[in-house]
């Protein structure tokens, strides 16, 4: 969520004598809605403070609503202080910063405010709830603190293209040209699908309502593709009983928790394999030393041998001067036959987060992979909103 100011003055503050030693509040309107977590107060430079914000009451400091009763060390500049809690702050809402400190000097901002103070002793000072009376009161400058926190989107309105659920409407229909100066009949509405929440018309609402569970595979349309009809298979599960907003009803928070259960898997489209033994199961590469004697190493997959004997690859190779460089070489000759051993390509929708070189694991029934790995070795995307086609083709070897 976003952080912002939600109460205080936009304006710089100046240096000007301030009261040390006194309860201090001044009176703000909250610029914006957000839960206030911190304080920010501008100081001339070393000493402690202590800070609190308390609710209006008719024009007065009301309930304390959050409070930092520990003394804090500031510096000279802007501070931040963070409140022991925090509290919610509604747009155009009254609100009373308040400050104790120790010396006589603050910040203060030139726009003229409601202001209160009474004198009060630092040390051991806890700031009252409610604030009380007694107050010294004014008109004057602001002091030089801003309410931070989270700032919190409310929304303006719902925007429901189609109706949720199946109503049933019985009314009592007059003959046409019948002049009535009241209605007649009485609708009746019913709604045949229980456990859904209804909101009034109007109520736009930027992210989900309820709890819903998507389960896969579906089919998913690209961002910024206009799709009058959805895609694939959707189930949605809603719990709870229906919840019915107020037209008009200022809500700050979200609506509902949803929940998203999805599967690791994607769907196949279409797909072509390739799974043969290698040319080469068993490779024999000989050098020769520095000496002119020959040297000799090699390597073997008894596994492919196993399956269809033995195919044995002889490499001369002069410039290979050790018997440890010659088996290095001989590994490396079937390391580059196995990569021949499986081939293949796979059409599946489009998925953001593949990779060149990315290992998969694929089951087709169909073409007999039960769980066979492969590496990705080549990616195609193909997009046509004609066709609404969005899908990856991918080309597949060896792991």
């Amino acid at each position: 969520m976003a952080t912002g100011k939600l109460i205080g003055s936009s304006v710089d503050p100046t240096l000007t004598t301030g009261f040390g030693q006194y309860f201090w509040l001044v009176k703000y309107t909250a610029e914006a809605t957000g839960l206030l977590s911190e304080i920010k107060i501008k100081s001339p430079g070393s000493y402690n403070v202590k800070v609190a914000v308390y609710a209006d009451n008719a024009g007065e400091p009301g309930a304390l609503l959050a409070k930092k009763n520990t003394s804090t060390a500031v510096v000279a500049g802007w501070n931040t202080i963070a409140l022991e809690n925090s509290c919610l702050v509604i747009q155009g809402t009254d609100y009373w910063e308040a400050v104790i400190t120790e010396n006589a000097i603050l910040y203060y901002h030139a726009s003229s405010t409601a202001r209160r103070w009474k004198s009060a002793t630092y040390s051991g000072f806890t700031f009252p709830d409610p604030a009380g009376t007694g107050f010294t009161s004014d008109a004057g400058a602001a002091a030089g603190e801003l309410g931070f926190g989270v700032l919190v989107v409310s929304p303006s309105g719902i925007s429901q293209p189609i109706a949720y659920g199946t109503p049933k409407l019985s009314l009592s229909i007059k003959p046409p040209g019948y002049q009535q100066a009241i209605a007649y009949g009485t609708p009746t509405v019913t709604v045949e699908t229980a456990g859904i929440t209804i909101y009034p018309p109007g109520l736009q609402v930027v992210i989900a309502y309820g709890a819903p569970a998507l389960r896969y595979p579906q089919t998913i349309s690209p961002p910024g593709l206009n799709v009058p009809i959805a895609y694939g298979t959707l189930t949605l599960t809603f719990s709870g009983a229906a919840v019915i907003y107020v037209p008009g009803h200022q809500q700050s928070l979200a609506y509902g928790t949803p929940t998203i259960l999805k599967y690791v898997f994607h769907l196949i489209l279409d797909g072509r394999y390739n799974i043969e033994s290698p040319e080469t199961n068993r490779a024999y590469v000989i050098g020769r030393d520095v000496y002119g004697n020959p040297v000799y190493g090699e390597a073997h997959d008894s596994g492919e041998s196993d399956l269809v004997g033995e195919r044995l690859d002889f490499q001369p190779d002069p410039a290979v001067p050790t018997e440890a460089q010659a088996g290095d070489v001989a590994a490396a000759v079937l390391a580059k036959m196995r990569l021949t051993k499986a081939r293949g390509v796979i059409l599946i929708p489009y998925n953001c987060g593949q990779e060149l070189w990315d290992v998969v694991q694929i089951t087709d029934a169909g073409a007999n992979q039960p769980a066979v790995k492969f590496r990705v070795v080549g990616l195609r995307f193909e997009y046509s909103p004609r066709q609404a086609r969005y899908q990856h083709k991918l080309i597949l070897g060896a792991p």
